[in-house]
């Protein structure tokens, strides 16, 4: 019985690390100091919307993460932000890891810890995206409806 008390609060423990969803019509968005490509700014009827957000959560909460769009670091947004970009209608590598100019331990890894998923932007069609930390520190990136 105490192994299977103890097994069920290290499962909780653990996942109280793990990150959880922000919802992206209420996110706190990235300030223009940190957006590092101006130009995917500029909204447009030609443009697609692309969001990026980040969870929240203590895991990581003291590094930023670098946000790529092909391979180009375009953003870095900090633990419960989002990003919004537009962007012209074609398909695009968009990737996140550890900033690789962070302080410290915060960029250890940075290329090694790179996640990247391949998007299709068409109009009318906005995209959102999650950036999550599981509770071993592993980044992901995937679709969300949040």
């Amino acid at each position: 019985m105490k192994k299977i008390f103890l097994a069920v609060g290290i499962t909780i423990a653990v996942s109280a690390c793990a990150t959880k969803p922000i919802n992206t019509n209420t996110a706190r968005s990235t300030p223009p100091e940190r957006i590092f490509a101006p130009e995917l700014m500029q909204p447009g009827q030609d443009k697609v919307v692309l969001i990026v957000a980040r969870d929240a959560g203590f895991m990581g909460s003291g590094c930023m993460t670098a946000v790529y769009l092909d391979g180009r670091k375009v953003s870095t947004i900090d633990n419960a932000e989002k990003v919004t970009f537009h962007v012209a209608p074609g398909r695009y590598i968009l990737g996140t890891g550890p900033n690789p100019e962070g302080k410290a331990l915060c960029r250890f890894g940075a290329e090694s810890a790179r996640r990247e998923t391949e998007i299709i932007a068409e109009l009318g069609k906005p995209l959102k995206y999650r950036l999550a930390l599981s509770a071993n520190g592993e980044i992901s990136i995937a679709p969300t409806a949040f």
